[in-house]
């Protein structure tokens, strides 16, 4: 911060470098800038000439709304920015509340909320970064409906450095996670363009953000250097078995598959899944859905299960059996277990394999 004479001690009201000067009677406050560094990398670049549209909106809104902006930063109080502590007006603190929002996807909000909530730290498990993979595993997922991954990164160019938490760039807002995992490869790959390189640094920020009215305050914040093996166990990456819609034949004779989404777990036998079934024009205690071939890590796998009748039995709970045959025979076998015949059914979770 520039503490010069003429903005401290003779009446000054203004903005001079990073400070800006406010006249209050006898007292005249300093905060530090309002608007972003000068310094700023060309991701860094991009994603601010995005939200320009977010500063002028701010005149546009009434002046009631301008009064509940206000009011809202008198609350607010205190903020914590790049240079230090200041006071935020209500103008930055519209464009603060309205940048997230557009960065998880929600539309412009001119009336001010009750209350701006802070973000919290991420629990997980594991984290690859490897030249093919940023991925997180075991992501303990957040109650809120309203709350996402919020995630920035930035790779680091110079060896030297181990500390530029303000050059990183919002890279993801996952409304969900993937049975627990978070891939960021994709979204690395478009925002930056190159992949990364073994023993290169990288600066990974995130936190659960709350999507309505949230800031980023609190966030796991890490440099860690790109390698083959993952960061916490320092385990090679496998990728989770899969069978999707795209690699079964949905539509047979009897049954029609409307969802199909079953994962097996590496190591231990366990299953996470989801699919929904509905028989066309028969109750049969089991049906056959054929499949093009799956990966080796599936030969006879079967799964004892609960499901639900979704039509008018208002979710009737069942016992099902799952099997899945990757050997002499491709397919995958259903069959009721309490001999309740219904003509659609449900089943989610995470279970037991046996083989």
């Amino acid at each position: 911060m520039k503490l010069l004479p003429s903005i401290a001690f003779n009446d000054f009201s203004g903005s001079a470098g990073n400070v800006t000067a406010r006249k209050t009677g006898d007292t005249t406050v300093l905060s530090t800038r309002t608007k972003h560094s000068r310094k700023k990398t060309p991701p860094q670049a991009t994603t601010r000439c995005r939200f320009s549209d977010t500063i002028r909106a701010y005149s546009r809104i009434t002046e009631d709304q301008r009064q509940g902006w206000v009011l809202l930063a008198r609350v607010f109080g205190i903020y914590y920015s790049p240079y230090g502590y200041t006071v935020i007006s209500a103008p930055n603190l519209f464009v603060m509340a309205n940048t997230y929002r557009k960065m998880c996807g929600r539309p412009l909000l001119a009336d001010a909320p009750f209350e701006m909530i802070r973000s919290r730290q991420v629990v997980y498990d594991d984290l690859w970064l490897d030249p093919e993979h940023i991925l997180l595993t075991k992501v303990e997922q957040s109650a809120d409906p309203d709350e996402v991954l919020y995630v920035e990164m930035s790779p680091v160019f110079s060896p030297g450095v181990s500390e530029c938490s303000n050059k990183t760039v919002f890279l993801k807002a996952c409304s969900t996670t993937d049975w627990g995992d978070v891939d960021l490869t994709v979204a690395y790959l478009k925002r930056f363009g190159t992949p990364l390189k073994l023993g290169q640094k990288v600066i990974i920020k995130m936190c659960w953000l709350n999507a309505e009215c949230g800031f980023v305050s609190r966030c796991n914040t890490d440099v860690h250097r790109v390698r083959e093996t993952s960061i916490i166990h320092g385990a090679f990456y496998y990728p989770r078995a899969k069978v999707t819609m795209d690699q079964i034949t949905p539509l047979t004779e009897h049954v029609v598959c409307e969802g199909f989404d079953y994962e097996l777990s590496p190591g231990s036998k366990f299953t996470s899944n989801s699919i929904t079934l509905r028989y066309l024009n028969l109750y049969l205690l089991s049906c056959d859905i054929p499949h093009n071939g799956l990966p080796n890590a599936f030969y006879d796998e079967q799964s004892f299960q609960y499901a639900r009748v979704t039509s008018s039995i208002d979710y009737l709970i069942q016992s099902i059996w799952i099997r899945i045959q990757n050997s002499t025979y491709k397919r995958i076998r259903f069959g009721y277990m309490d001999f309740s015949l219904r003509r659609q059914l449900e089943t989610f979770g995470t279970y037991y394999v046996f083989n």
